[in-house]
């Protein structure tokens, strides 16, 4: 599985990784298809970003239940003990209980991996059609037994799964279960509107099916959304200094400007052809790259300044420099009361105090 952050908890959201890597794999086959990561799977019929997918997916179907339900990650009990790296550690690690939330997000992925691999790997790829529908048969089964107000994010990972898994299936059920939870029966429904719903992902896969097999106003509707989301981001690009961008509300740190928000503006040039959504992805992209006020880029091992030291304990531990690759946070929103603490860290050392810097300056 993929870890985030300073420890090695493995976390039902990292599954995002995973759909996006198949998604380039399907647009593009054949660059992909020649494309070696130099990994242990390399050259086993498959392509490097499949296998690194797989890899990720896997970690939650080795952990699936009889009963068909996905748990939603590995936890330690405790950040990293000191001195410890992930191969040594002497902590208790647990795994979560299933529930409906992870059930679904991993119905989405597992779907898509079986989709890619039907007409490549027909054996491999039933074993993930089956543990999709079986995630989604236990989800649909418990949903309806939690009597709290559930958060919107678990409507949308429904979603999500229900167009997957019709994308796999062609199973009518599965489009039914769909546009009842779509937002977008509303022709000027965004594809994201804080703590409502997030179905950008699910408009997408929508936006790109067959259209004998669709609702044609529902599947408009999620195109004209996609397109508004990302003429909004290359809107967005033209008026910042380095060309970054970002969701309007976002802070502008926490990777806004390492990784900046530029899916919506590759989906949109795949969707329409048109090169304004290419441009802006591409000049979205310099900031992180190395055009930004201290001439640094944001990933190990790019360029001729990166950092040095990322929060990757192994590479700590070895007393070895991190491998290249790893895209830190970069600066953080000298604004937002949340990096209070890296803040008080900070000035104990610096002049002036890091709430009069500019943001894109406080790496």
């Amino acid at each position: 599985g993929y870890m985030d952050a300073g420890d090695w908890d493995r976390r039902i959201q990292h599954l995002e990784a995973s759909r996006l890597l198949l998604d380039l794999a399907d647009i593009f086959p054949d660059y992909f298809s020649n494309l070696s990561l130099n990994i242990p799977e390399s050259g086993n019929g498959l392509p490097d970003i499949v296998n690194e997918s797989l890899f990720n997916l896997d970690c939650y179907r080795r952990m699936q239940t009889p009963g068909g339900g996905i748990r939603g990650g590995i936890e330690s009990s405790e950040h990293p003990r000191a001195g410890e790296a992930s191969w040594q550690e002497s902590l208790t690690v647990m795994a979560y209980a299933p529930d409906v939330w992870s059930s679904y997000l991993y119905t989405a992925t597992s779907a898509r991996a079986a989709k890619w691999l039907e007409s490549r790997k027909p054996d491999i790829a039933n074993e993930y059609r089956e543990s999709a529908l079986r995630a989604m048969r236990w989800a649909e089964i418990e949903l309806p037994k939690i009597k709290k107000e559930l958060p919107s994010d678990v409507n949308d990972a429904r979603n999500l799964a229900a167009v997957e898994l019709f994308r796999l299936t062609g199973e009518k059920e599965w489009h039914e279960l769909f546009l009842k939870t779509t937002a977008f029966h509303d022709p000027n429904a965004e594809t994201f509107v804080w703590q409502k719903h997030q179905q950008r992902e699910s408009a997408w896969v929508y936006a790109r099916l067959d259209k004998a097999l669709v609702d044609p106003e529902v599947q408009s509707n999620c195109v004209k959304a996609l397109l508004r989301e990302a003429d909004q981001r290359a809107d967005h690009c033209e008026k910042t200094g380095f060309r970054w961008t970002k969701y309007p509300w976002f802070p502008a740190g926490l990777g806004a400007f390492s990784s900046p928000d530029g899916v919506g503006l590759v989906r949109a040039h795949i969707l329409t052809g048109d090169k304004k959504y290419l441009r802006a992805a591409v000049l979205a992209c310099q900031t992180g790259a190395g055009a930004n006020p201290i001439n640094l880029c944001y990933t190990t091992g790019l360029g001729h300044k990166y950092p040095q030291h990322p929060l990757n304990v192994d590479s700590r531990i070895s007393l070895q420099s991190a491998s290249p690759g790893l895209t830190v946070l970069g600066p953080i929103d000298t604004e937002v009361d949340s990096q209070t603490w890296a803040r008080e860290l900070v000035d104990k050392f610096c002049y002036p105090k890091v709430k009069d810097w500019p943001t894109i300056e406080a790496y």
